[in-house]
């Protein structure tokens, strides 16, 4: 359903924002009763994927015993730390950590054993005078990775505890609420807040897709007072693809941008872009609020891991700068596949181990003076280097993703850093002519080498060396349509269906075309970005009449707008980048799709048998009309593989019966769907074997209003379970299928999201429990609704037999197929566990009273680290699970 927002023909189109630059705390919950992504936290009220969302950067995991003591959670070595090699890091480090920490977040939980020894005093942003206390969860986690650090520098015998060797401390800054809402200046405040009181490091586990000026000021204070920033570049990747932009401020030249890999590899769920700088762990073991542990995973848990490397380099280098603490980082990192720097891990995984031991090397990408030896200059970021004489040169190579200006900003000490650059086309090795100094035109797609020659050394009596540092910046260029930044300069289109791209190449860019219709026709605008920096608006108003908008969804997606009976005239389009309010300019494009059909004109006619069928490619939406009872639209396709089909119609006359059958290539009907009385949609699902096949579409009357719109869509069958691929519970759902615990349908499918029978229930926890056939025969059974041909009845029989069904009591009904409720699985993994249940306090969940029948195990099973309930305090003990959820469960008792 489209935002179709009607306003009035003086201009009042422009869309008033609620949106102000908020950010967000966005967590992933994977509780193991819960099981599934019990929601993506946007308590504020809009959509996460909202643009100018700043939003925390991970997603916790399974929680992990609560109830640790000081002593408890002191032992535990988190096994990242290995990876980065922290404790080969200290073994070798003779200095002290002195730098303090501010993390700019949702707070710390002030009194955990874990966090508590390192704190110094932070403040909170929301509530002036309170402390700043971790209500949400993810401050506390950040928090958490640098302390394990610290403890592992502080650990160990001797004088350790009176003379620990990392001294530094964590300065908690509360930004966000509880619900992890907040808001563009709270952000900045939050920074300004650090520089001035003292911090050395800011970690900023949370990301704006979008730049933004307020933003850009505190980095560039926190560089000019000496602070270091290190932020989360995103976890986009998953939802959006190659669309996923690195987010603000890790986009930022000063700024670390921490990316995420698992094992050595990058994590695919990882925004990666040319401003990545370095990789870190993506899932680690970290502290949660109330004193207890958890497991989170993201570029969020990265960015502290590199903020405590940056500690220890500071310590051993106390008189280093953030520029020189941002090149050791880059030139140690443990390469990861591709060789050399790349935009998913950046220079590679961080390692503080090699960092400590690597010398200071000014100009560590040397050699690197030819085009065959040029090194990787990112988009969007540093570099720096020395010209240790006249004669030396330094080579770098530049990819353009769009066409625009290269521009080079630098400085160097003593000389004219601007002299000696020259640009080439790596290809043909042409000089690129400069527009002005250090600005030069480039197209997409292509390569270029930067050649930076050493400018005469020659000032006060010349000097011996010169450093310098340089920052590439591409200026995207204007659209083949500019200038058309109003009505009055509006781009004239042809009356015709046709696409067109365009930029937003300046400050509140915003572009505008014009149509005259001959005729009454359907018209059809659809906008899509390349990018999650730019959230696309469509507005469309005939010249004289009501304007209509299109702005439903948010960064990176589409949006559509459709006139139906679109009179004959002039009608101007607008699109613009909803991202705020002054949106900056964009390293992106956005294109539109423009159909224009005129009305009772069917655009695939003739198609009225099997031999004129119009051919269908998959994700494209085709228009048709059946424009008298008679009429019968064809079409066809052909699949090479066993696939799971999707055929959706919609846009149906209200009054129209409309009937789709799908025919094989023998022209025999293999299923028919029809829409239900008044329905507009109709869609039908099936799984087809390779071959050519047929739709045929008939309606008891004409639809003489509008087109309608068939979409066919598919997914590969082929491997067992296909159905789970790419499913937040894949990998538990696929460790205990292996196990022989569960098992997917005949059809290849495992149906995850689908509600858990008892049948099912008990049946997959006899498996993981009775492996070995120690429960003896199945017995007969009581249960008068299931008979000994039921394929769950020797699993239900042998449940009964062992006594851990007496929770339905002396009922002589099963009801294999009704639902199982969170609070019966307690009660059956207890039994089945053989768990001690004491008497209940009903204070674990607040919706679990003393006297739920579940209550007792419950309340023990959670105690176990075997289930967990909501974030908000609830268990929801009478609502079913899903075999999704049931998989999370099993699968932890595997280990």
């Amino acid at each position: 359903m489209r935002v179709n927002k009607q306003l009035d023909n003086r201009g009042a189109a422009r869309k008033k924002h609620a949106r102000s630059g908020k950010f967000i705390a966005l967590g992933c919950v994977f509780a193991l009763i819960a099981g599934s992504l019990t929601s993506e936290i946007s308590l504020y009220g809009e959509s996460a994927a909202t643009a100018g969302d700043v939003r925390s950067l991970s997603q916790a995991n399974v929680l992990v015993d609560p109830g640790d003591t000081d002593k408890t959670v002191a032992a535990r070595k988190p096994a990242f730390l290995e990876t980065l090699g922290i404790p080969q890091a200290w073994s070798s480090f003779d200095g002290n950590v002195r730098a303090t920490i501010a993390i700019v977040d949702t707070g710390a939980d002030l009194s955990h054993p874990g966090i508590r020894p390192y704190l110094t005093d932070g403040v909170n942003l929301l509530q002036k005078g309170k402390p700043p206390q971790d209500d949400n969860g993810h401050g506390t986690a950040v928090a958490g990775v640098i302390a394990a650090i610290a403890d592992a520098g502080n650990a160990g015998s001797g004088d350790l505890a009176s003379k620990p060797r990392w001294q530094g401390r964590i300065m908690p800054i509360k930004a966000l609420d509880q619900s992890g809402a907040g808001d563009e200046a709270k952000l900045t405040e939050g920074i300004r807040y650090a520089v001035e009181h003292g911090a050395d490091i800011i970690v900023l586990s949370l990301g704006l897709r979008r730049d933004a000026a307020s933003l850009r000021g505190a980095v560039a204070l926190a560089e000019s007072r000496g602070v270091l920033l290190v932020a989360a570049s995103g976890n986009d990747a998953a939802e959006f693809g190659s669309k996923a932009a690195v987010q603000y401020p890790a986009a930022y030249p000063t700024v670390l941008a921490v990316s995420g890999a698992t094992g050595d590899q990058a994590e695919a769920r990882s925004t990666h872009g040319s401003e990545t700088d370095i990789a870190a762990v993506w899932k680690v073991e970290t502290l949660a609020i109330g004193g207890g542990r958890t497991s989170m995973e993201g570029t969020s848990m990265g960015a502290p891991q590199v903020a405590a490397a940056a500690a220890m380099l500071w310590g051993a280098h106390p008189d280093w700068t953030p520029l020189r603490v941002r090149e050791a980082l880059r030139r140690s990192a443990a390469d990861l596949e591709p060789k050399g720097w790349d935009p998913s891990t950046g220079y590679g995984m961080v390692r503080v181990d090699t960092a400590l031991r690597a010398k200071d090397v000014p100009d560590w990408r040397e050699p690197n003076d030819t085009l065959a030896k040029a090194s990787a200059f990112p988009l969007g970021k540093e570099v720096a280097g020395t010209w240790s004489g006249s004669k030396d040169i330094d080579s770098f190579l530049v990819r353009i993703p769009y066409d625009g200006t290269l521009v080079l900003e630098g400085s160097a000490e003593a000389v004219d850093w601007q002299s000696g650059l020259t640009l080439y086309s790596a290809g043909d090795q042409k000089v690129v002519r400069p527009l002005s100094p250090a600005h030069w035109p480039v197209r997409k797609g292509q390569s270029y080498w930067l050649k930076a020659a050493a400018p005469p050394l020659l000032k006060d009596g010349g000097v011996a060396a010169a450093a310098y540092r340089f920052v590439s910046t591409l200026k995207i260029g204007a659209d083949s349509m500019e200038p058309n930044d109003s009505a009055l300069s509006a781009y004239t289109l042809p009356a015709r269906s046709q696409d067109w791209s365009g930029t937003f190449h300046q400050r509140q860019d915003e572009d505008w075309a014009v149509v005259t219709l001959p005729k009454e026709g359907t018209l059809r605008l659809a906008v899509t970005t390349d990018t999650t920096r730019i959230d696309p608006s469509l507005w469309v108003q005939p010249a004289g009449g009501t304007a209509t908008m299109a702005d439903e969804n948010g960064d990176g997606e589409a949006e559509e707008l459709i006139l139906r009976q679109a009179r004959a005239g002039k009608y101007y389009i607008r699109i613009r980048n909803e991202s705020s309010e002054n949106p900056e300019p964009v390293i992106g494009t956005y294109t539109v799709s423009l159909e224009y059909i005129t009305k009772y004109e069917d655009p695939n006619e003739r198609n009225d048998d099997a031999l004129t069928a119009t051919p269908l490619a998959t994700g494209k939406i085709y228009n048709g009309l059946i424009d008298t009872s008679k009429d019968n639209d064809w079409f066809r396709f052909t699949i090479d593989g066993k696939r799971e089909m999707n055929i959706s119609m919609s846009n149906i006359e209200r009054t129209a019966a409309v009937s789709i059958a799908l025919k094989n290539q023998k022209l025999q009907t293999i299923h028919t769907w029809k829409n239900a009385a008044g329905k507009q949609e109709l869609s039908g699902l099936t799984v087809l074997e390779p071959g050519t096949y047929y739709l045929s579409i008939t309606a008891n009357s004409p639809m003489s209003n509008g087109l309608y719109a068939l979409k066919l869509t598919e997914r590969s069958a082929e491997e067992p379970l296909w159905d789970i691929a790419g499913h937040w519970a894949e990998k538990p759902i696929r460790a205990i299928v292996k196990q022989g615990w569960a098992a997917g349908f005949a059809d290849g499918r495992f149906r995850p999201d689908r509600e858990l029978t008892r049948a099912e229930a008990v049946a997959f926890v006899v498996r993981s429990v009775d492996e070995r056939e120690t429960l003896g025969l199945p017995a007969k059974t009581r249960f008068q609704d299931l008979s000994s041909k039921h394929w769950a009845y020797g699993s239900i029989s042998k449940a009964e037999k062992a006594g851990w069904l007496a929770m339905y009591g002396s009922s002589s009904m099963f009801q294999p197929d009704r639902p199982m409720t969170r609070g019966e699985i307690a009660i059956l993994l207890a039994a089945a566990g053989s768990v001690e249940t004491g008497r209940p306090t009903g204070q674990r969940f607040r919706d679990v009273p003393a006297s739920h029948p579940a209550a007792a195990a419950i309340e023990a099973l959670e105690r176990k680290g075997w289930l967990a309930g909501y974030r908000d305090g609830r268990f929801q003990p009478d609502e079913p699970l899903t075999r999704a959820e049931c998989a999370v469960i099993l699968a932890h008792l595997i280990h």
